[in-house]
């Protein structure tokens, strides 16, 4: 039987539309393939066994939130942003600084780094990270003519900082042997939507052996709300995730779970809710270093995500509690303390042998595409030279 050329031609549409998808259906393939998951593993550890007697103090830490609320707004540039940096580094005398100014937009920012690193110092290193610049605008608040004034950021800037300040003071008395980094980053909250310039800046400007040597990379973020809720955040490392998991469970933070004292847990964090942020975290993370946001989108009682006061005039000193930086100081103690976030010895062994994988799949499945090509390619000319002959006919 004769097949009318009109359908023929359609059929060509059809077979044509076939290789298309096939065709897309491989570079996804080759996608999938390249993409650089991270294959990493902490050393046991039991948190438990290094519980109580912790050394931080929420009291100070409060004090440090009202005292960066006094210098007024901390704005890239600005004499408080001076001031808040020249009090960290007066106040930390252990520590060794290093500040990186970039220029961003039409501003400069200034991250400032502090590092101890203890004389049996490992190679590996502990980020602990918060953004210390506060808003500069309040695009959220209910009156209008006030939104493009610079906020307070008690809880959004002043909370983590006072947190880091003081893990600062502690640190060099626990007796580590890795690295600890303090890294305030600036210019996180700018800009008519947060830009997390600081942080992009400096994954910009370190190099791939530079970045291999921080095994976490923790990011704190409006924690000092008084009803702290915190849950999973993603994008973030899953195995960093889990050693957050077993330190708030040791510290009653879990509910349904006991602490290490046999008490039942408190609703602080949740790992089973799941929320999509883009913090400075996510820079670090892109680059390849397991990196995790420890924040709480909530901001005051009942308020929704992203709601309540957050980037309004509204986040002031009182929305602040001591209790609530207590929690997030005695997590970070406890991780450090139980060196829960020390890279087991076989893991760099483990992530060369993963990329020579994922090396191999992209080879073979760009050979696989260029066969998906040809063979395509091959009866797209079948089909025409068939058109060509039945219309000749």
């Amino acid at each position: 039987m004769l097949i009318p050329s009109k359908d023929i031609s359609s059929l060509n549409k059809t077979l044509l539309l076939f290789a298309i998808i096939a065709l897309l259906l491989n570079n996804s393939t080759l996608v999938l393939a390249s993409e650089n998951e991270q294959q990493i593993s902490y050393i046991e550890t039991v948190p438990c066994d290094y519980y109580g007697n912790f050394s931080f103090n929420s009291t100070a830490a409060n004090e440090s939130v009202h005292w960066q609320v006094e210098l007024g707004p901390r704005l890239p540039g600005s004499n408080a942003s001076f001031a808040l940096r020249e009090s960290i580094k007066e106040n930390l005398t252990d520590w060794t600084f290093e500040e990186e100014t970039h220029y961003r937009e039409d501003f400069y920012l200034t991250n400032l780094i502090a590092t101890y690193k203890p004389f049996n110092s490992s190679s590996q290193e502990i980020y602990l990270v918060a953004h210390y610049d506060s808003r500069d605008r309040a695009e959220r608040d209910d009156n209008e003519s006030l939104r493009d004034i610079p906020i307070d950021g008690a809880n959004d800037g002043a909370s983590a900082t006072a947190v880091l300040i003081e893990m600062g003071k502690i640190i060099p008395q626990m007796n580590l042997n890795h690295t600890v980094k303090l890294f305030f980053t600036d210019a996180e909250d700018q800009g008519e939507r947060a830009g997390i310039y600081g942080s992009k800046a400096w994954a910009e400007n370190k190099t791939d052996d530079e970045l291999s040597d921080i095994s976490a990379f923790i990011v704190i973020d409006m924690i000092g709300d008084y009803d702290l809720h915190f849950t999973h955040v993603w994008p973030g490392t899953s195995e960093l995730w889990l050693t957050i998991q077993s330190l708030a469970e040791a510290l009653g933070l879990v509910e349904g779970e006991e602490d290490c004292l046999g008490n039942p847990g408190v609703d602080v964090f949740d790992i089973d809710t799941s929320h999509g942020v883009i913090d400075d975290h996510v820079a670090a993370f892109e680059r390849g270093v397991p990196a995790i946001d420890i924040i709480d989108i909530h901001s005051g009682e009942g308020a929704e995500k992203w709601g309540g006061y957050w980037h309004t005039h509204n986040d002031t000193i009182d929305k602040v509690s001591a209790d609530s930086l207590g929690k997030i100081g005695q997590l970070l103690e406890l991780g450090l303390l139980s060196n829960s976030w020390i890279l087991n010895s076989d893991s760099n062994v483990t992530a060369e042998i993963n990329e020579t994988e994922q090396n191999t799949d992209v080879e073979n499945s760009f050979a696989l595409g260029i066969i998906s090509l040809s063979i395509t390619f091959g009866v797209f000319l079948i089909i025409f030279v068939l058109d060509y002959r039945i219309k000749k006919i």
